[in-house]
């Protein structure tokens, strides 16, 4: 019961806008390494890789997609709320280990791309294939004309039993629970996805899940490398993404070529 109070708390802070900080240095690398190592902790058995995320660009007869070369995630620090964002990996991680065998694998990776698309449009984006897939293509113009915005993209891939196509748009809905089951006997309050999806908009950015190639879930985020002094009110977290100042990140140089140093640099979107 307490922690069902606690999370109805915290959407309630972000849905006025409230209980978030988007003037601190986060490095987000550093917030994903501990979920992992956290998940490896809970699950033992679990294989967990990491990698890079890169944009494969289309070739006549597929359209661009994300692709993951594995190996070290390269270091990504961008401003925004570290306790904040640290709850979204958490949640997701926490999901992963309630809702898949304990003995599936599990991959995360994380990159940084240029996306021919503002904060202010990505953050208002509903959560499914249909709109990660309009995200996609902003970042094949992106990449192509070496313009737009900067994004770190963060991918979850799972290999548990996945969800329908049907219901999978209802996850980030409040009390939704895939597997109610396995949710009361792991302690889930159905919270944990709604409240990711508000922090991920207040940032102003956005989430969604898909399906795994060969079964499960992947679980995507895109978080600008730079926030707006005042982005518009994105829904119901959307408010709350005004509270800071427009500072830059700063991350490695990535497979795309980005190196973004600086912090407090203008933000970098040209769109």
């Amino acid at each position: 019961m307490t922690v069902l109070v606690e999370d109805l708390l915290s959407l309630a802070r972000l849905d006025e806008g409230r209980g978030i900080d988007m003037t601190q240095e986060v490095s987000l690398t550093s917030l994903v390494t501990d979920a992992t190592d956290d998940l490896h902790a809970l699950d033992p058995e679990r294989e967990v890789t990491r990698g890079t995320v890169t944009l494969k660009p289309a070739d006549g007869e597929h359209p661009c997609a994300l692709e993951v070369v594995e190996g070290q995630m390269q270091p990504i620090t961008l401003i925004g709320d570290a306790s904040r964002l640290r709850q979204v990996v958490t949640n997701i991680v926490g999901n992963v280990h309630r809702y898949t065998p304990s003995d599936s694998s599990v991959r995360v990776s994380m990159g940084t791309m240029l996306a021919s698309i503002n904060q202010r449009d990505l953050a208002t984006l509903p959560s499914n294939d249909a709109w990660l897939r309009q995200f996609l293509d902003a970042a094949e113009v992106g990449q192509s004309m070496s313009t737009g915005t900067a994004y770190t993209v963060l991918c979850f891939e799972n290999h548990g039993p996945g969800v329908p196509t049907e219901t999978r748009s209802q996850l980030f809905e409040r009390f939704f629970t895939a597997d109610p089951s396995r949710a009361r006997a792991k302690g889930g309050t159905g919270l944990g996805l709604a409240i990711a999806q508000s922090v991920v908009r207040a940032h102003p950015g956005f989430i969604c899940a898909t399906d795994t190639p060969g079964g499960g879930l992947t679980f995507t985020i895109v978080l600008p490398l730079t926030h707006l002094v005042n982005p518009v009110a994105t829904g119901a977290a959307g408010a709350g993404a005004g509270a800071g100042t427009a500072g830059a990140a700063s991350v490695g140089a990535g497979t795309d070529g980005l190196s973004h140093t600086g912090i407090g640099q203008k933000q970098a979107n040209f769109v």
